[in-house]
């Protein structure tokens, strides 16, 4: 299902005039470094909590769970107001461009499907400070491990939707047709990957057309 380029199609680029081929080249397989790299550290951080902490499994269990509800708002609310932003100026066109505008105009090319963690490194470590502020440094581990996997969950559901036709598992079946419909019919609809209870909740969901008898 990996696609190659359209022949108009134009490299992402932001500051240089040559397109940004270099950080194209490893992208095909950048989901299993996220895989890798955040699974890892979410891992090791609910072992922290496990181990160092001595959290009762029942907490290390609600906190990791509400690590990951919060990671499915995160994920709604970063592609519908940070990915999907896009102004007439043209760095800021070029910006959507490099960070999710190429994915839609060529959503079967994998290279464009899983953030680069030279981008998503930084903005993990702003999150896992904003976390530490406001529950402390004794409850951050366990709830950001959940928060970390929410996204690793994310990025490889994300890549399979689009790397194959049809779900492994039949209850799959919604999110892949939901996230089709985001790409194909309703880009400013239908922002949720994991889930739609964000989009239920916040009106964007839009439920299909019947067909006409």
């Amino acid at each position: 299902m990996a696609g190659k380029p359209k022949k108009s199609f134009i490299y992402p680029q932001v500051f240089f005039t040559q397109p940004w081929e270099w950080l194209s080249r490893y992208r095909d397989i950048n989901t299993y470094i996220v895989m890798g790299l955040y699974g890892g550290i979410s891992f090791g951080m609910l072992l922290y909590a496990l181990s160092v902490q001595q959290l009762p499994w029942w907490q290390v269990g609600l906190l990791f769970g509400a690590g990951v509800l919060t990671w499915t708002l995160a994920e709604y609310c970063l592609h519908r107001f940070v990915l999907h932003y896009v102004e007439d100026h043209p760095l800021i066109q070029r910006w959507h461009n490099f960070m999710h505008g190429a994915h839609h105009d060529v959503p079967r090319d994998l290279r464009f499907v899983t953030a680069s963690p030279l981008i998503t490194f930084p903005i993990a470590i702003a999150f896992w400070i904003l976390f530490w502020l406001l529950l402390g440094f004794k409850w951050v581990w366990a709830f950001y491990a959940g928060f970390g996997m929410g996204y690793v969950l994310y990025e490889y559901l994300h890549y399979a939707i689009h790397r194959y036709p049809h779900p492994p598992l039949p209850f799959l079946r919604g999110l892949w047709r939901n996230h089709n419909l985001h790409h194909f019919k309703v880009p400013e609809k239908r922002f949720g990957v994991t889930t739609t209870l964000w989009d239920r909740v916040f009106g964007t969901y839009q439920a299909e057309e019947e067909p006409r008898s």
